[in-house]
């Protein structure tokens, strides 16, 4: 947190003009641009903070290769740390972070990427020496044809309830060995499920499955309820049991989902990268228990909460971390099993979903205390980078 500290206010006070250590450069088509950590080949000094920023052409993607970075190991990368983000984020909020022995070989989103070294008052120092090349670019322009976010809201059943497909985008991870619901989670692509990472921290994936299109777990009343098989799982590398900061993990299933009407992917919050969504009412969904010890449902159950700010929430949560988002309404809130379930922004404009947060975790159901949930706006380029071919994102 100290580091993170700096870094914010870093961009605080400091200009493009101010700042010694802020490089910006055009990368032409074609070509390349390399760059290194100051007083390089020797070791960058203690108390370093830099960044570099580099542009390509329209239709182009910048490609950063390191082909041996040299940070210095700590645990959370909480002291040096190497960052990269993959959408060109000025504040590095949601970049990749490095730290350690070892290589990075990514290419931006769009037209920019942002590389940023913080190094601590005390640090050793460390080495790089990256090459930014301009390559066509790999993710095509969104086209009409795409779809995500689509709320129906047909066959609509009353009270909590959630109609039945009314948001194709959810899906179950079940349980292969006790035939159970163990969390939710949101279809972002035709192979991946956002999900949290506790859902499966020390988990075999082979000892789960994949359901889309599911409402009612008895009766079966959806005809697009189908199960896949899970190919494998990536949690995130800074996931932290103890306080579930950076609880997020992405599931890829064996076989493409079939799209349809009633089973489609949530849109991912790009556009709504720099929101912080305080005051916002959102909708999460799940099959959870009613109450803490209490039973589960048989059908999909909704609730919209309320976000509320990182101050208010850090009141009862001190060690709140900026990759998490706080929901507190009175008498209403996620619970047991809803973990990994989507918390669901309803676009004003459009009236899509984006899936902005993941139920991570609480003390007790609809308590005086709010709950807590993954922020996945703070994530959006580690999604990515393990989410390929991108090409495969709906971007709305």
């Amino acid at each position: 947190m100290k580091f993170a500290l700096l870094l914010l206010l870093w961009l605080v006070d400091h200009s493009l003009s101010q700042n010694a250590c802020d490089f910006y450069t055009d990368v032409a088509a074609g070509s390349s641009q390399v760059f290194s950590n100051p007083n390089y080949p020797g070791p960058y000094p203690k108390g370093s903070q830099c960044r570099w920023t580099a542009r390509c052409p329209p239709g182009y993607n910048c490609r950063i290769n390191c082909p041996q970075i040299q940070i210095p190991q700590s645990p959370g990368c909480s002291m040096d740390r190497f960052l990269v983000s993959r959408s060109g984020d000025p504040q590095l909020i949601a970049a990749e972070t490095y730290c350690g022995p070892g290589s990075v070989y990514l290419t931006s989103i769009g037209q920019i990427l942002t590389v940023g070294l913080i190094s601590s008052a005390n640090s050793s120092g460390g080495t790089f020496r990256c090459q930014i090349t301009a390559v066509p670019s790999e993710t095509p322009s969104p086209t009409p044809q795409c779809t995500c976010g689509v709320r129906n809201r047909n066959r609509i059943v009353g009270g909590q309830e959630t109609g039945i497909n009314e948001f194709p985008m959810m899906a179950a991870l079940v349980d292969l060995q006790i035939r159970t619901i163990k969390c939710g989670g949101a279809i972002i692509t035709s192979r991946h499920v956002l999900t949290a990472a506790h859902c499966l921290y020390r988990q075999n994936p082979a000892n789960y499955a994949i359901v889309v299109g599911e409402h009612n777990i008895d009766i079966g009343d959806s005809p697009a309820t189908k199960a896949y098989a899970i190919a494998g799982a990536v949690i995130h590398p800074l996931y932290t049991p103890v306080v579930y900061d950076y609880d997020c993990a992405i599931v890829t299933t064996v076989q493409t989902i079939e799209f349809s009407q009633l089973v489609m992917p949530v849109c991912l919050p790009f556009k709504f990268s720099n929101n912080d969504f305080a005051g916002a009412r959102v909708t999460a969904i799940g099959w959870g228990t009613l109450f803490i010890g209490g039973p589960k449902p048989k059908a999909l159950m909704k609730v919209d909460l309320d976000v509320i700010s990182q101050a208010t929430c850090r009141q009862t949560y001190s060690r709140l971390t900026d990759r998490q988002m706080c929901t507190f309404t009175p008498g209403k809130d996620a619970c047991q099993d809803d973990s990994g379930g989507p918390l669901l922004y309803t676009d004003p404009a459009t009236g899509l979903l984006y899936n902005v947060g993941m139920v991570s975790f609480g003390n007790f159901c609809a308590s005086d205390n709010p709950g807590v949930n993954t922020r996945v706006t703070s994530l959006l380029d580690w999604i990515v980078a393990n989410t390929q071919p991108i090409l495969q994102y709906c971007v709305k």
